[in-house]
């Protein structure tokens, strides 16, 4: 026989226990919750099987979650929380189909649509990712990360009208992301307005000075027309992201250019010793063709063949 006295009681501190993120504790009296109602109460259960998501013990939180649902088979909260766990696993289709199970039950489950979204994405589904974005916005225009990210989908379409409107309207909701601010970068340089593209790559640094892309792509501006400027912009990138292995083959390059062909050197040997992958393209990178003649290369090179 249940005592609804004293469920209530326990739930009333598991609920406070898990507000305060003492999960231990939460869980503890969850757990008795969950002995009190003879494993009946789907709320205490969803909570359990959230509790052990976030300890780290996936398989004890789906066997909870797929205890909620053999109460209830109509319960979003249960089939999006495998979701999530199966998303995390990397096993898309099946988060895939469990997101979608939520959605149909709950149509306007936002969480749901914005997951289900970058699911699609993931795994190459761009136009299915497009239309989960695109209904979640339906119901929640200023969702900054799905404007952002719908509009990173339609810009690797070349979609750049749209992906532009997206851009703008995520900076609308945040003007100082940084991840925005350096989007509106790429789709202004796309777009051939250059002081744009330039003055959004020198906010998105100024907002976050340890985005490493920010730096790349302002250099590669400056790359022919002001090769040392571009230079000065590597440099600081690879002051504030030292282990950046794309930051000293760049700026290999651009030593390169002018001339500087033991700068070069030095940087193309960290950017190896860090990714020595790139030894690939550095044997067949024209602007490297003078670095390559190199004793101190050949050198180092042979050691990674």
């Amino acid at each position: 026989m249940k005592d609804d006295v004293q469920i209530n009681k326990y739930l009333g501190k598991a609920e406070e226990a898990f507000e305060e993120n003492k999960l231990i504790k939460a869980l503890n009296l969850y757990n008795k919750v969950y002995e009190l109602s003879n494993g009946e109460d789907v709320d205490s259960i969803i909570n359990l099987a959230l509790i052990y998501d976030t300890l780290g013990k996936s398989e004890k939180a789906k066997a909870y979650y797929k205890e909620a649902l053999s109460i209830d088979d109509y319960e979003e909260r249960a089939y999006y929380g495998l979701a999530a766990i199966y998303d995390d696993e990397e096993n898309y289709e099946q988060a895939i189909k469990l997101y979608n199970k939520a959605i149909y039950i709950n149509p306007n489950y936002h969480k749901a649509y914005f997951f289900l979204a970058n699911a699609y994405d993931v795994s190459g589904e761009k136009d299915l990712a497009i239309k989960a974005y695109e209904k979640l916005l339906s119901l929640n225009p200023t969702d900054f990360w799905a404007n952002l990210n719908l509009g990173s989908i339609y810009e690797e379409q070349n979609q750049n009208d749209l992906a532009y409107k997206k851009f703008s309207k995520a900076l609308k909701i945040d003007p100082n992301n940084y991840l925005a601010l350096f989007n509106m970068g790429v789709i202004c340089y796309k777009f051939n307005m250059i002081k744009k593209a330039i003055g959004f790559y020198e906010r998105s640094i100024n907002k976050n000075k340890h985005y490493e892309y920010s730096y790349l792509n302002l250099a590669v501006i400056y790359k022919y027309k002001d090769t040392k400027k571009g230079i000065e912009i590597l440099s600081d990138g690879i002051n504030n992201c030292s282990e950046v292995h794309f930051l000293y083959y760049n700026r290999s390059c651009f030593y390169a250019l002018i001339n500087e062909e033991n700068k070069a050197c030095e940087d193309i040997i960290t950017a190896l010793k860090l990714y020595p992958q790139f030894l690939k393209y550095v044997l067949e990178d024209e602007e490297l063709g003078k670095v390559r003649k190199l004793n101190s290369f050949k050198e180092f090179a042979a050691k990674l063949i």
